[in-house]
């Protein structure tokens, strides 16, 4: 889902006259499905979870190398935590 849809989606969400805006940007709501909804929900949750544990990732290798190790280890158990949260999904 792109950053124009995702926003069509939450000003739909919001208020819906926009309804004809969405449309526009997603296509007709008649060709909406709750099935490819939820799909496109579970996309969006993955992808920003993922960037989530990439910043754990990332700060646990700037903590090492700056010989940091018990905040590296604790990066690197929450990013870890973050995506096993995805896998009890």
């Amino acid at each position: 889902m792109t950053q124009d849809e995702e926003m069509a989606l939450r000003e739909l969400a919001a208020k819906p006259h926009y309804i004809s805006k969405v449309s526009a940007a997603l296509g007709p709501l008649s060709l909406w499905s709750k099935d490819g909804l939820e799909r496109e929900i579970r996309k969006a949750v993955e992808a920003e979870r993922e960037a989530c544990a990439k910043l754990c990732d990332g700060l646990a290798d700037m903590h090492e190398k700056m010989n940091q190790w018990g905040s590296h280890k604790t990066a690197d158990t929450l990013a870890q935590a973050i995506r096993a949260r995805g896998e009890q999904a």
